[in-house]
Order: structure tokens, then sequence, then C-alpha cells
């Protein structure tokens, strides 16, 4: 036993290092204050040959109490605004610096977003990876904050990840020579107004010794270094946690007057086709269910166990107490061939892939995993308040008749317009003979849900990259001779013009013949040829849409064609071109809200969100994925603000969150590893995420009819 002297001993030691340690924390804390770099602040009108305007305006205001800058913002461009540039001589070094940080505010009639970019290079990873924006209501302020590494502490050395957007410790890119920092109003579509001031770096980071760093994935997927809320430490817990789950879910009845396809009983009924379909009702845009009811699509993409495996090649040091492929764990190891379109295993094809997600469920119900993961995938959706498996899911759940869903169908072996530019590939080619060829055994070769009443329709296509305004008719000319969207082209221009001198006169080209203008691959004064570019690029819209429509009719009469999940900026002229054939215009809306989104003022449709989610990191994840929360409490608070209002958009039916699993923490086929996800890598779900959903989709019906966007 200790004596009274060893507990005073002990007690006083205890009270020295406690204060101690709030000592150094707020030591630490005055040091991250005032670890300080003023970028640009506008006090000194010098400072004005360093701002570089873009389809914009901007003026010095110089007030008693500080000076800041007023944008006049255009609205032609991508991104209209202003570029702040460093001195040449001296680019910024912000390596040491946590966050970049710009005082905003709207001073126009409108609301707006303002985006900030850190840095410009050549890959444009830095912009993608240092950027954010705020939505400002007029006159409201607030301040954009981007953060520069992927946690608030830094690997000392620094560590080179493969095949992972986000990693722990590190910065996000090189940050030692930023030479410029850009604001813009985001999508903006016509003049607007912002003021910019106080841009500073701020927050010294924690520097961790990375020398025992790998491996750092433990046996169930999980980050080894740390713990949280919810972490599993053995198989024996996983198990228990899932018990518990299962309890509840199987005495959970879900939300209120929900009828069989999830539609409000105790709401009007209208007339039955025995299919979903849509209807106006009251000057906002509903989804109709087979039996009558109204229906708003509250959805997850992915629910799928196999959409979670994780790259092993080239990086088998990352993991620990890996199984052998003998043993029954090593089921989850497979070989793939699929080729992604950009990332660390674009050119390493075949690959190895581990599922740490499916290991998990089998750690928890034994051979049966598979048929587990299904029905507690459905037992959650009805708990939750939810009603529709989204995207790319899992065909033994949806199969099952017991919660709506949609199909998704993908246009492959197409021919491409081969200088056409996107994210996820060039653009197809709709004028070559073999695309319809291509749209109707691709159709056809993916019809799962055909006819059936639980399905609600079919993406087909996802997130094609229209870019800006006659940007594929640009595209088509920089294309070879042998190109049949240049041949259709160019064939169109001839009947227009006839004589290739009166096409010259208006576009202000020099071309000798048709012939030469085949053979030439260069783009054309954008500004004078606008009107041919944009006639070109609405046929191209028009052909894919219409042939798709065609042959999808022929085959699911019965379902809604939903689109191709339109994202990024999209202009009216290939939205208007697609609302003659689509049920419903789908987009995936990555922003903090879509209560005011709109469609162009001649088009009256209906509207889905295709994909939205916020991510956090502080439950052992990397990276928050396109949209940051702080917290696991603030995810669950910004899908409430989202789907409210949603809800309150008269054109919106339905949004589906992406997605229903964690992406892996070392990263899916082209690097994503985003918090996204309503359970984690051991099918556990986010508590505080749930709980507010529940609070959300309970009385969603109720909350639709009563209230409206102002």
């Amino acid at each position: 036993m200790k004596t009274f002297f060893q507990y005073y001993v002990f007690l006083m030691v205890s009270i020295l290092m406690f204060t101690n340690c709030e000592t150094q924390k707020k030591d630490h804390n005055i040091q991250n204050k005032e670890h300080k770099l003023m970028l640009f602040d506008f006090e000194n009108i010098q400072e004005k040959s360093r701002i570089q305007p873009q389809d914009a305006t901007f003026e010095f205001v110089e007030e008693a109490s500080n000076n800041y800058i007023k944008v006049n913002n255009g609205f032609t461009i991508k991104e209209p605004g202003v570029k702040l540039l460093a001195k040449k001589e001296a680019p910024w070094d912000l390596s040491s610096f946590f966050q970049v940080k710009a005082d905003v505010k709207n001073i126009g009639e409108e609301d707006i977003q303002v985006e900030m970019f850190v840095g410009n290079d050549p890959n444009l990873l830095l912009r993608w990876y240092c950027s954010d924006y705020v939505d400002l209501k007029p006159g409201e302020s607030k301040t954009i904050i981007v953060d520069l590494a992927w946690s608030p502490w830094i690997n000392k050395p620094q560590i080179e990840f493969k095949g992972m957007n986000g990693a722990p410790g590190k910065i996000k890119a090189d940050l030692t020579k930023v030479t410029e920092i850009t604001f813009n109003s985001r999508y903006a579509m016509k003049q607007n107004n912002f003021t910019v001031d106080n841009v500073r770096a701020e927050g010294k980071y924690e520097e961790k010794d990375s020398s025992n760093f790998f491996p750092f994935v433990d046996e169930f997927g999980q980050y080894k270094h740390a713990d949280w809320k919810g972490k599993m430490h053995s198989t024996e817990e996983l198990q228990e946690t899932a018990n518990k789950e299962l309890a509840i879910l199987n005495g959970s009845k879900g939300a209120p007057n929900i009828g069989k396809y999830g539609g409000w009983t105790a709401g009007p009924k209208l007339k039955a086709t025995g299919f979903f379909r849509t209807e106006k009702l009251d000057g906002k845009w509903w989804m109709v269910d087979p039996e009558g009811y109204l229906f708003w699509t509250a959805g997850l993409n992915c629910v799928s166990s196999s959409s979670v495996a994780t790259g092993i090649t080239d990086r088998e040091s990352y993991f620990s107490s890996m199984p052998n492929k003998e043993e029954k764990l090593g089921q989850f190891y497979q070989e793939t061939k699929f080729v992604p379109n950009h990332g660390f295993y674009f050119d390493k094809v075949p690959y190895t892939t581990y599922n740490f997600y499916q290991s998990n469920l089998y750690r928890k119900y034994g051979d049966a995993w598979k048929e587990k993961f299904q029905d507690i995938a459905h037992k959650r959706i009805k708990d939750w308040g939810m009603n529709t498996i989204g995207f790319m899911s899992d065909f033994g759940a949806t199969r099952q008749g017991r919660t709506p869903y949609v199909g998704s169908i993908w246009i492959k072996e197409t021919p491409k317009i081969l200088a056409s530019k996107g994210y996820w590939g060039p653009m197809h080619d709709v004028f070559d003979p073999d695309f319809r060829k291509a749209v109707k055994e691709s159709i056809l070769a993916q019809k799962e849900g055909a006819n059936d009443p639980w399905c609600i329709g079919y993406f087909i296509d996802n997130e094609l990259s229209w870019g800006l305004l006659g940007s594929l008719s640009v595209g088509t000319l920089k294309s070879p001779k042998t190109q049949p969207a240049k041949i259709q082209f160019i064939q169109d221009l001839k009947e227009k013009y006839q004589d290739i001198k009166n096409l010259n006169k208006v576009w202000g080209s020099a071309y000798t013949s048709w012939d030469q203008m085949l053979e030439l691959q260069k783009a054309p004064n954008k500004e004078l040829a606008k009107d041919d570019l944009v006639t070109f690029y609405r046929k191209i819209a028009d052909t894919y849409f219409k042939t798709i429509y065609e042959e999808i009719k022929k085959v699911a009469p019965n379902q809604n064609y939903l689109g191709c999940r339109f994202a990024w900026a999209n202009n009216d002229v290939v939205l208007s071109t697609a609302s003659k054939y689509l049920d419903i215009m789908s987009f995936n809306k990555y922003e903090y809200s879509v209560e005011k989104f709109t469609l162009p003022k001649e088009v009256d449709k209906p509207v889905m969100i295709g994909e939205f989610h916020f991510g956090a990191t502080d439950r052992g994840s990397f990276h928050v994925g396109v949209k940051k929360a702080k917290t696991q409490e603030e995810r669950g608070q910004m899908y409430q603000d989202y789907i409210q209002g949603a809800l309150r958009n008269p054109y919106i039916i339905g949004a589906h969150w992406f997605q229903y699993i964690d992406e892996p923490n070392t990263g899916r086929f082209d690097g994503e590893n985003y918090n996204v996800g309503f359970i984690d890598v051991c099918d556990n779900p986010f508590e505080e995420v749930i709980e507010k959903v529940k609070e959300t989709t309970y009385n969603m019906y109720e909350y639709r009819r009563d209230n409206h966007s102002k």
C-alpha cells in the first residue's frame, strides 16, 4: 500500500506535470497564433501592380480603419476575379504554415460564392487540394480558410505516399515557391461584386518523427498510430458491436407514414401507374411512387461491399498483419485488370487489391457475410428514414424488392472526340456510326431493373465533361481529319457558307479550302467563330441525349431517364438541350447548399442530386472529400442543412449521398480515400451522423410540404 507521503508526492508531481502541460499548450497556441505571414493587406497602394484582373475590374478602397479591394466581376470566363501575385524575386514560402485565410464580403444584390485558390502548379494539384469557397448572401462577410496539409501535424522528414489523395502528416504540395492566390466568383452567371482583405498564412505545425511510421494500417484497415471513438481493437469487439446494432435494427419501424415503396401515405394520393413517375403539385416537383403516393428520394450511393478495395502491389509496407492468400481471410485478395483514368495504378495493371471491409464482414458473420451485408443495408436504410439504394450498388440487394433503387449504365467502347478533354476522359463522338451501336449494346448488357416497379430509373454515363460553351466544337476541330465529328462539323459549315472564303470573312481565318480545314488540327478565333461553335456544340448535345433516350425507352419504357449526372459548371445550352429528352435532370452538386439551385429560364423539369457529401478527419481518416467538416457532429449537421435546403427547392425531388461506405484509408483505384461513408471500414455507423440523418428524414415530407425557398 502507498503511504500518505507517497500519495502527496504523486499528487504534487501530477499537478506540476498538468501545469507544465497546460503551459506548453498555451505556449503552443500562442506560437501558432503568432506564426503568421501577411500576404496581402492592401494597405499599400503600390501593391496594385501585383493584382491581375480576369474578366473583372478592381479598385482600392481606403477607409479610416482599413483598406481593401473591391472586385467588379464579369461572367464570360470560368474564373472571373483577380489574381494576387507574389513579388517575382520573392515568391511566398508557405511550407511552414497550416492555413491561408482571407476575409471576403458580398457587396452585390445577389447570392454569390467566392472561391480562393492557393498557388498554380502544372498538374493543378495544388489548386485542387488548396482551395475552398464560401456562400455569401448580399452584405454578408466570411473568412475563407484553406488547409495546406492533410493534418495539423506533419511527418518529419516528409514521407512520399503512393496511391493516396490525402495522407497523414503530409503537406499537400510543394509550397516553397507559391506565386499566386486567386479569388473568383464561382459559377458566375451575371456581374457581381465582392471585397477581399487580409490575405494571410497562419498556424505552425507540430512535427512528428516519421522514422517508425511504416506500417501504418492495422489488420482491420484502420490507421494504426491513433485511437478514437468507435475504433475496433479485436474481432470480439467487432462482433459485439454488430450484435448491439442488429438488436436495434430488428426493433426499428423506421419513419412513420411510409408505404411499401417509401412514399408518403399521410399525403395526397395521386394516380398510381405501377412505376415511379414525376408530377408537379402546388408549384413543386415530386416523384410519385408505384402506388400513387408522393415520394422524395433520399438515397445512398455505392451500397456495395465490392466498391472499397485498395491496392496492395508496390505498397506492401503500408500494411501490418496481412493474411496469407491460403487463409480464410485471403479470399479478399483480388487481381484486377481495371485501368483507372488516373492515379498511381494507372500504368500498373494488373495489380493486387485487398478488401478490408469485406474481411471485417467475414469476421463478423462468417461465410454468410454477403447475405448479411445485403440484409443489414435494407434495414439500415429503413431505420435511417431513407428510401433509395443509389448509383453503382449491389444487385443482390436491389433484387430483393425491399428498397427502391436506381440503375447505372455506362456507355462503353465508344469512339471519342480525340482532342476533347475531361477529368474522366474525352467525350463520345456521337457522329461516329458505331456510337448508336455502342449505346444499344451497353444498355442491353446493363439493363438490370428494366420494367421492375422498384427501379426508379437509369443514370447513363457519369460527370461527362461538357466544358465551356462551344468547347467540344473546338476539340472537334483540333482532332484528326478522320474524326467523324470533324467531318460532320465541316460538312455543316460547307452547307451554311458554300465557299470557304465566306467562312474566312466571318471567322477571320485563312483556310485555302475545306480540305485544308479538315487537315489542320487547330482552334479558330473563338470569339469570331462563336456562333458556329455553339451551334455544333448544341448538335453534339442533342445527338447524344436523343440517341440514348431512344434506345433506353425501347428497353425500359417504364423507367425514368435520369441523365448523365452533370457536374462542375454547365451552361444553358447543354442543359436546355438535355431537358428535351430527360425525365429527370441529375446533378452531382458538391456544395454547402442547393436551396437556390435553378435551371435555365425556359426549362421546368424535376432535378435529382446524384451526389453530395461532407467528410472529416476526426476518426482516423486522412481526407475530408470534396466538402469539409470538422467533426462527425458537423457532418451530420451539414447533411441536415443540405437536405432541408433541397426540400425547400421546388425543382429538387431527391438527393443521394456519396457514399454508403467510407473509402479505404490507403485509397481506392484512383487514390480517393475520403471519410464520406455513413459507415466505416469496420461496418460501424458514424452515430453522430446517423442521429442527424434520422432527425432530418423522419419528417422530410411534412418539411417539404410546409417550407418554401425564399
